[in-house]
């Protein structure tokens, strides 16, 4: 059951709008009573987003790679709803190349969408966050893999990472005009493609088992983080990483019972063989 908030006196921007937990967080955002500017570059998707959600929601089509379209977007913002108190930077692309064959364009598009888009919407939406004087939230998203090598994740992987170190930064740099911003890093969530295409139906099947929790997280799930984030609750809480992951980042799920019979160590378990 998720927690219920009450943001109904909050303008929100969420970028990556158009599916999977971008929707996801426009939908709960909306239900908790905010107003809220979807943003994406895919205009039908975005339009599915927001379809038959209340007034307090308006869609604007727009590119996080370009800085004259970020100022449009918080301007949309606090044209239409006369403020900006939370920045959700949740766009981004993840295509998957072997390092050899990984191609430059592809490469930059990666970083222009997840590194410049983050930090260019994060800066625009704390210039009026900063002139209203009473503080606000940004929240950047990274990824499990942003720690950890996985192949064909160059590109991805390394942008995460760069948006973790940008997060920490901007939290320093905002704190004195009391604007708090954090980063989420999902693990495996359920927003791939229905039905699976082969190999990553093949890629999950064996993956899933061995999470700690057994399953893939909810879009839901990874919306209540960031919820409780633009939240009165966490008040004190700036430059922190956030993971929800079911504990894949510190493990796999045990095979079976624990057990030791390893007969070195008898003597500090007092254990008896016979």
């Amino acid at each position: 059951m998720n927690v219920r908030y009450d943001f109904s006196d909050r303008v929100v921007i969420v970028t990556g709008a158009a599916r999977g937990v971008g929707r996801e967080i426009v939908h709960q955002f909306a239900a908790a009573g905010a107003s809220v500017l979807a943003t994406d570059r895919d205009r039908p998707g975005l339009e599915e987003s927001c379809r038959d959600l209340p007034g307090h929601v308006k869609a604007v089509v727009g590119d996080v790679r370009d800085e004259d379209e970020c100022t449009k977007i918080v301007r949309a913002a606090t044209e239409t709803f006369g403020r900006l108190d939370i920045c959700v930077n949740n766009a981004a692309v993840a295509p998957h190349a072997s390092l050899m064959d990984e191609r430059v364009e592809v490469w930059d598009t990666v970083y222009a969408v997840n590194c410049r888009g983050t930090f260019l919407m994060t800066r625009a939406a704390a210039r009026p966050m900063i002139s209203q004087g009473h503080g606000g939230r940004i929240i950047n998203f990274s990824s499990g893999v942003s720690s950890r090598g996985s192949a064909g994740a160059a590109a991805y992987a390394s942008s995460r990472a760069a948006t973790e170190s940008f997060t920490r930064v901007a939290a320093i740099e905002l704190a004195p005009y009391e604007i708090l911003v954090n980063c989420v890093s999902p693990g495996l969530i359920d927003t791939q493609p229905k039905p699976l295409p082969p190999t990553m139906a093949q890629s999950l099947s064996a993956r899933i088992p061995e999470l700690p929790l057994a399953r893939p997280g909810l879009a839901e799930e990874v919306a209540q983080l960031v919820l409780w984030l633009s939240s009165d609750g966490s008040s004190y809480v700036t430059g922190a990483l956030y993971t929800v992951d079911g504990g894949s980042g510190v493990g796999s799920r045990p095979p079976g019972a624990v057990v030791d019979d390893d007969v070195r160590y008898d003597w500090v378990t007092g254990r008896s063989r016979v």
